[in-house]
């Protein structure tokens, strides 16, 4: 009866082993055909010698060609001649279609696909260079000192502005966030690749307030007893010009009692008196439901 025991735990055992042995090959054969028609990005470094080498100073580097490419047997055998997919001149949906196939996996970028930018036809690669960052032709040197650089064709600001030009005008007003002196960019209000919020805005709280304005202006924030509504509901920009503007404060009028009466109508309007000469907590109080001292 014992030697039966043995003899069934010895059978057990050597199946066992068996199967651990057999998974693994399997395995590998599996890999072989779903790898056919690869042939390795040392392939593609004879005909692509400049992009190959510039591509090991990438944040790809790592990943073969062929992971966006697709696979290079027959363009290798075509001497280059198509039989690959080619992402320039392609459109931002396919664009898009190839990049997150690994980017979509983070945060930053799950909302891209109903972004502004995706839905205006802008590609990745109007604004970023995946193999390296050129200028003139040739790959910049320093690309060892920006390895936290997004792969952005040129400097951020310059980058936003060149398709938003009506915005650059804002940043020269006598008030205005500091973009242009380099004090700011255009990424710490706006998500590039897309938010649910009005013009890319970086989160927006519970509460309907813009955290982009708070997160540099937090004492502003509250919350407060008695909230200021306009805020509330409508965000800073009801009453200031988000990019630049004019008049001090960055309000969107001159006159203060112009714009306070916009929402409030001139229930009494005193010509030497500014509204916030009396309803100085405008951004909200804890103390007087009418924004008194």
């Amino acid at each position: 009866m014992i030697r039966v025991r043995y003899l069934m735990i010895l059978v057990f055992t050597v199946v066992l082993v068996v199967s651990m042995v057999s998974f693994p090959c399997f395995g590998q054969n599996q890999g072989k055909v779903e790898k056919e028609g690869y042939i390795g990005s040392e392939a593609c470094q004879g005909c692509h010698s400049d992009l190959y080498e510039a591509f090991k100073k990438n944040p790809h580097w790592g990943k073969e060609c062929e992971s966006c490419h697709g696979p290079g047997q027959k363009h290798a055998e075509a001497e280059g001649k198509g039989a690959i997919l080619a992402l320039k001149g392609k459109t931002a949906s396919v664009q898009a279609d190839v990049c997150l196939t690994c980017h979509e996996k983070l945060k930053a970028f799950y909302q891209f696909r109903r972004s502004v930018h995706k839905l205006s036809a802008v590609g990745c690669g109007d604004c970023h260079q995946m193999h390296g960052t050129r200028v003139s032709g040739s790959f910049l040197k320093k690309y060892e000192t920006r390895v936290t650089d997004p792969l952005l064709k040129t400097n951020e600001i310059d980058l936003c502005l060149s398709c938003h030009p009506d915005v650059k005008s804002s940043f020269y007003l006598p008030n205005s966030h500091k973009v242009m002196e380099g004090a700011l960019t255009c990424s710490d209000c706006h998500a590039p690749h897309g938010t649910r919020e009005r013009a890319s805005l970086r989160k927006t709280s519970i509460y309907g307030k813009q955290e982009a304005c708070f997160n540099c202006h937090p004492d502003k924030r509250g919350p407060w007893v008695f909230e200021h509504l306009a805020q509330k509901k409508e965000g800073c920009s009801i009453c200031h010009a988000p990019h630049g503007s004019p008049n001090r404060f960055m309000l969107i009028r001159r006159d203060e009692r112009q714009l306070c009466s916009q929402c409030h109508g001139q229930t009494h309007f005193y010509t030497s008196f500014n509204c916030v000469n009396c309803h100085n907590q405008i951004h909200g109080s804890n103390f007087s439901s009418r924004f008194l001292q």
